[in-house]
């Protein structure tokens, strides 16, 4: 919805020069920030919330099951530099059931970054995605990641489950 792109990207707007390094632990070996950091710009707890409850009503859509969600987990907007990889992975079972990647910006990129996605029957889709977009996946159930570096300056990504 237009409402709700419009606040995420107002709110990255006015935040991206607040940007840290993300910890270590997050994502444990994942992502590969001994080549490539990955930074991440806060968000306030009530604007997560927002966001979170209106993305999971798109998530209910696509499922075709309103109101059998629960919010488990929002974070980004995470910004992968240039040469990031997120190796192929499946995510918790117990909060990731249904999950959905929102690009939120990306910058100077060089070559399409696809977010590579197995579906059930084992068939890979690699998807690219331009900023405002959506992808809608079950990662506790689909190996997901994206293998190739990043070749761009930046890509930010905002995640809900």
């Amino acid at each position: 919805p237009y409402d709700l792109w419009g606040s995420i990207e107002a709110y990255y707007y006015n935040n991206r020069d607040h940007l840290f390094v993300e910890e270590q632990g997050a994502g444990g070996v994942l992502i590969n920030r001994w080549q490539s950091k990955t930074r991440m710009i806060a968000m306030p707890w009530k604007l997560k919330t927002y966001w979170q409850t209106r993305l999971r009503e798109l998530v209910q859509d696509w499922i075709g099951h309103n109101n059998t969600l629960e919010n488990t987990d929002i974070y980004g907007m995470r910004r992968y530099e240039d040469g990031a990889r997120l190796l192929s992975h499946v995510d918790r079972e117990a909060t990731h059931a249904a999950s959905l990647i929102v690009n939120v910006a990306q910058s100077n990129i060089r070559e399409p970054w696809t977010v590579e996605i197995y579906d059930h029957a084992d068939r890979l889709h690699e998807i690219e995605m331009n900023p405002g977009d959506i992808v809608y996946y079950e990662s506790a159930r689909c190996l997901h990641g994206r293998m190739k570096p990043l070749r761009g300056d930046y890509y930010v990504n905002l995640f809900a489950h």
